[in-house]
């Protein structure tokens, strides 16, 4: 039954309309594999040599395992972020004899061979043949790596379960998220030392060999969880119920005052409930918030003006950079019904403005503990929050008429190219480099503050003048409208 499942889910994927038409996109996403895959198969080989030029006095095993626990916390976000949910089409099976448990195993065991859990073992198999094996020996050195594994395993079983609990019980996923980054604060803070416990954790598994039960005890515990979750849910009437509960309450009647382009934000915000892929746009987003500790937390990025811009602008504007790059490509299934209703293009531009201004106040207001790094993080984070909404939003609504690839929003964004080409990424040009260039002269000059005023000035003159400018950009998508429309009837 296994391999007949298998066999379905190959056939569905090969004979996918997306698979046919995106070759090359294929090609280029097998090239990055590649790459990656050598960049790690070089961090595993020379793994030791890199540890002992930073840490001389510690063997590279115990440097090396002094940084798993940080590995494991940041694969558990990076997954919540990329890794899609195993899905099987139940409802075609629910008739069937077939037993349901084997179908929740299935759905269960496909999600193993990811790439999420198998790309790592290319650091940790040259890394345990050079370093761990001459030390430990053979036998003790594949428990270590078992042992990684099945904790790699773990996150895998925990990522889904979570994930899954998001939209039935989301204090759960909250409860994950404040966890993790109370453990990273903490190792900040110097109040918890994770390294050390990492240390002693997998120091005393290579001195203890059955230790390899913790992990799997763990994996087991997790799997167990995950499969009564679904065998629970695995009815048609949990399916029907579950589908009904996600329009109630969706009725924004605050918007209906605004007229049609209240009536436009309101349909907009209901696509991005009721699907996968804005929905994951707009949690990706979320996560982005945390990008600035990458840069705010190394003094070399602090003494320096211009990586701030590029973090200020990026994190200010992340919801409209990872939404806003496939408008009007979201409405790409019923964009010709759209067509017909006696909406105008400047409606249609105001509403998706008036989304993005919001959206780039919210992120900007919850980036404010940032001012903990400095005032000049401050400023910088408040001048691009005025860029993002009085330049950059109108940039994003210029290249939305150069969108015309029909999407489907019932899949997650994690490798999903489709939408993408080549118009995303000359839009990123003007978004980020406009302000550096902006500020670049003053920098010169060695006046750096008035460069974040220039920044800050340029993108209230957008504000200012966004009526004339969204005019001009409904014109050009009223140009386009048609081409757009054709475009996305194509499968």
């Amino acid at each position: 039954m296994f391999g007949t499942l298998l066999s379905l889910q190959a056939k569905q994927a090969r004979r996918s309309p997306a698979y046919q038409k995106s070759l090359v996109v294929n090609i280029i996403l097998g090239f990055f594999i590649v790459y990656f895959a050598l960049i790690f198969i070089a961090l595993g080989v020379f793994g030791d040599k890199i540890l002992a030029e930073f840490y001389p006095d510690q063997s590279p095993v115990v440097s090396f395992n002094s940084f798993l626990l940080f590995y494991f916390l940041i694969d558990l976000v990076s997954r919540f972020m990329l890794q899609d949910l195993p899905v099987l089409a139940i409802q075609p099976f629910l008739h069937l004899p077939l037993k349901r448990n084997k179908l929740v195993h299935f759905v269960l065991l496909r999600s193993i061979p990811s790439v999420f859990n198998l790309l790592m073992l290319l650091v940790f198999v040259p890394f345990m043949i050079r370093s761990v094996v001459p030390v430990h020996g053979i036998g003790i050195a594949l428990v270590w790596l078992a042992s990684l594994l099945l904790l790699t395993f773990i996150n895998n079983f925990i990522l889904i379960y979570f994930k899954r609990q998001l939209t039935s019980n989301p204090k759960l996923t909250l409860l994950l998220a404040l966890l993790v980054g109370g453990l990273m604060l903490l190792d900040y803070l110097q109040l918890l030392s994770l390294r050390q416990a990492s240390t002693v954790a997998f120091g005393a598994l290579l001195q203890q060999p059955w230790l390899v039960l913790v992990p799997l005890l763990g994996m087991v515990g997790v799997y167990l969880l995950n499969y009564r979750f679904l065998i629970n849910h695995l009815y048609p009437e949990e399916i029907y119920i579950k589908k009904v509960s996600a329009v109630e309450g969706s009725d924004m009647a605050f918007l209906n005052k605004f007229g049609d382009t209240g009536k436009l934000i309101a349909l907009e915000l209901k696509l991005i409930w009721r699907h996968k892929r804005p929905k994951s746009m707009v949690m990706i987003s979320a996560f982005l918030l945390f990008y600035g500790l990458i840069f705010y937390t190394n003094k070399v990025y602090l003494e320096g003006w211009g990586m701030l811009i590029f973090v200020g602008i990026f994190v200010t504007g992340s919801p409209m950079f990872n939404y806003g790059q496939f408008v009007p490509a979201w409405q790409s299934a019923h964009f010709d019904a759209l067509l017909t209703r006696p909406i105008s293009m400047n409606q249609y531009v105001k509403a998706k403005y008036l989304m993005f201004v919001p959206s780039i106040l919210l992120v900007t207001f919850l980036t404010l503990p940032y001012a903990f790094f400095g005032t000049k993080v401050l400023l910088i984070n408040l001048a691009s929050c005025v860029f993002n909404i009085g330049v950059n939003s109108l940039v994003v609504l210029y290249f939305a008429a150069l969108n015309k690839e029909r999407l489907d929003l019932s899949n997650g964004s994690a490798f999903n190219w489709q939408g993408v080409g080549a118009s995303k990424f000359v839009m990123m040009l003007p978004m980020v480099l406009g302000p550096v260039a902006i500020f670049l002269p003053f920098s010169i000059m060695d006046i750096p503050q008035w460069g974040i005023f220039a920044i800050a000035f340029t993108g209230a003159l957008g504000i200012a003048f966004h009526r004339q400018l969204l005019q001009m950009l409904a014109k050009r998508l009223e140009d386009r409208k048609y081409t757009l429309a054709a475009g996305f009837r194509q499968h």
